[in-house]
């Protein structure tokens, strides 16, 4: 002990108390040690002891004012130090729960903005495809396709036979079609119109 010949540990926590700066450097030269060991063991880091180490002495001497000073100091000490770096672990565990969260948002969030350029992308073809068709044509497969009207609906709106809307779609689809493949988006294609 680093104590002065003839001063008890309740006279180190009464110089404490009233703000000696000496008393706690006594304090920190007879404990750190053995806390370090203590906190070690827990925390599995010598950083983290560290720092925990330093915090409790100073929480011990932010709340110096409410230590008893007519019970022994190191089982405040240790507890001090145990709830601390308890704290510690949980709210780095929670953080680590935060920090995942997160990246599953942002795989989520990249899956979403890649779906969206993909849809985009395949929209864009489709109406470029749409557009490479014969005025008639397009008017019948943008109807029937794109609008959902029936074939006989399209078919009473342009004066036109049932039977002629089905063959302007089957050669409208073969044209989209084609041009979905020299693109390499045929399975994309099928999702859209089967």
């Amino acid at each position: 002990m680093v104590q002065k010949l003839g001063e008890s540990e309740e006279d180190v926590l009464h110089s404490l108390k009233q703000g000696n700066v000496s008393a706690l450097s006594n304090l920190y030269k007879i404990h750190v040690d053995q806390l370090y060991g203590f906190v070690l063991k827990i925390a599995k880091s010598p950083t983290l002891a560290d720092d925990v180490v330093q915090d409790t002495f100073i929480r011990i001497w932010e709340s110096r004012h409410n230590i008893d000073t007519s019970k022994p100091f190191k089982p405040l000490l240790y507890t001090v130090a145990r709830r601390h770096l308890l704290n510690l672990l949980r709210r780095a565990s929670h953080e680590q729960v935060i920090v995942s969260e997160i990246k599953q948002y942002t795989t989520f969030s990249e899956n979403v903005t890649d779906l969206q350029t993909e849809f985009l992308e395949s929209n864009n073809i489709l109406n470029d495809a749409i557009r490479s068709l014969s005025p008639r044509m397009r008017d019948v497969f943008v109807r029937c396709k794109i609008d959902g009207y029936s074939y006989k609906e399209v078919a009473n709106e342009f004066g036109i036979s049932e039977g002629t809307v089905n063959s302007q779609i089957v050669k409208a689809t073969k044209s989209v079609r084609k041009f979905f493949q020299t693109r390499g988006m045929t399975t994309l294609f099928f999702l859209f119109f089967f």
